[in-house]
């Protein structure tokens, strides 16, 4: 019986990084449509729900504190909870990528974007599509499809670091040309210096989640 509730705890604990992992996704979707069509409503949106993921990763940490403490598990399941509370606090740090985006959107007001910076778009979905894979496969238990997994996830972050790169030579050349958009361009340079830190921070959950397989 006492297995039983304790992997009831875990399934629990489980479930709701899944609901905080929806929330950080639709606050870096958020922050994107709010840059691209300029909403600054949208924006103080994304703004005001980060203290609703930070109060997500101060309950879930008191959850994993509480099944130590109660349960005193063992080697395998305490690596387990560890690891659930690493990947807690990278949650939450993504979810301050996504509001540093939403308050550089403030900062620069309602103005067209450069309409050559199509790349920034390219690289949000990448890194939105890196933290979904990297957060199923934390919770998956074959070694091999983590494995697998993984691979996949270095191969995309590879693409994105070329797409940074890339943008980052076209604001560069902007501030150039243009240097009354020096101050928007350093901005924009920020947007995508966060989305590759979501990027970054995705690979940080499947290197966990190799760790919990043994690999």
């Amino acid at each position: 019986m006492a297995r039983q509730e304790f992997d009831n705890s875990l399934h629990r604990l489980e479930t709701e990084i899944k609901i905080m992992v929806s929330q950080v996704e639709l606050s870096i979707e958020k922050a994107m449509k709010s840059l691209i069509e300029q909403d600054l409503v949208l924006a103080n949106e994304v703004i005001k729900n980060d203290d609703v993921i930070d109060k997500m990763q101060d309950d879930l940490e008191k959850l994993c504190v509480d099944l130590i403490r109660r349960e005193h598990p063992l080697a395998g399941d305490l690596r387990e909870i560890v690891a659930c509370m690493y990947v807690i606090e990278e949650l939450e740090r993504i979810g301050d990528y996504a509001e540093g985006i939403a308050v550089l959107t403030n900062r620069m007001g309602v103005r067209p974007l450069p309409t050559d910076l199509v790349i920034i778009p390219q690289i949000s979905i990448i890194s939105i599509s890196m933290l979904k894979t990297s957060t199923e496969t934390f919770l998956l238990k074959n070694a091999d499809e983590v494995k697998n997994r993984y691979k996949k996830l270095q191969k995309e972050d590879t693409k994105l670091d070329k797409l940074y790169k890339d943008v980052q030579e076209k604001l560069i050349e902007l501030m150039k040309r243009k240097p009354n958009e020096i101050e928007r361009a350093t901005f924009l340079l920020w947007v995508a210096h966060n989305l590759e830190r979501i990027a970054d921070r995705s690979i940080n959950i499947a290197e966990r989640s190799m760790f919990l397989v043994g690999n």
